[in-house]
């Protein structure tokens, strides 16, 4: 009943500005959860699985933003 979220991320990426652990939180929290971790790796959660199409259509948005 519960989604996990897992961001990883090569250190070239993270370089260019990506951070997992604000990916991951930010994404768990449209899902109504939350979690955060480190720029090259995160793990996050959520309870709202009726969102999910949503979610993962903003992950591209959310990591542009930070690039």
């Amino acid at each position: 009943g519960k989604i996990i979220i897992i961001a990883s991320a090569t250190e070239d990426i993270v370089k260019k500005g990506v951070h997992c652990g604000n990916i991951a939180k930010s994404l768990a929290q449209q899902l109504g959860g939350g979690g955060g971790g480190r720029p090259n790796m995160a793990q996050a959660g959520g309870k709202h699985i009726e969102k999910l199409d949503e979610v993962v259509n903003n992950a591209y948005k959310v990591i542009k933003e930070q690039m």
